[in-house]
């Protein structure tokens, strides 16, 4: 039992201050408290995330964004990829908590219309962090 309570605690200490502020715009909209955000995270980030890393991720999303109706178990199996990143680069830790709280907020929608929504607006935000990401000199 000890250990199980000193995994959580230690899970929740990586949790970065910043994270959530992906899951709020996708949850009530993007505006410019986002998009300064945004570009501190990007800039936050460049050290750490390669724009390969998150391009990796973020092609998946824009495929799934293309799709007339996004099929909602697809964005779900973007956390494992995530997690699967993560583990290889532990640079990606802020990136990914801010990806999957995003993606839960996605799920979380009440009907399948608010939950495309949803996605729609989780992809414009992703592409604002790789955006703010690269012009921070994010390699």
């Amino acid at each position: 039992m000890g250990m199980r309570q000193d995994f959580r605690d230690r899970g929740q200490e990586r949790r970065p201050a910043s994270a959530g502020r992906l899951a709020q715009a996708v949850q009530k909209g993007i505006d410019n408290q986002f998009i300064s955000w945004a570009e501190d995270f990007g800039d936050e980030i460049k050290e750490k995330v390669t724009t390969s890393q998150i391009r990796n991720i973020y092609g998946t999303v824009k495929r799934l964004e293309m799709e007339t109706e996004v099929d909602l178990a697809k964005v779900l199996l973007l956390k494992p990829r995530i997690q699967y990143a993560r583990a290889r680069n532990k640079g990606l830790n802020e990136l990914a908590e801010e990806l999957c709280s995003a993606i839960d907020a996605i799920d979380e929608g009440e009907t399948s219309a608010e939950k495309q929504e949803r996605f729609r607006r989780f992809a414009q935000g992703f592409e604002a962090i790789l955006a703010y990401h690269r012009a921070a000199g994010g390699k």
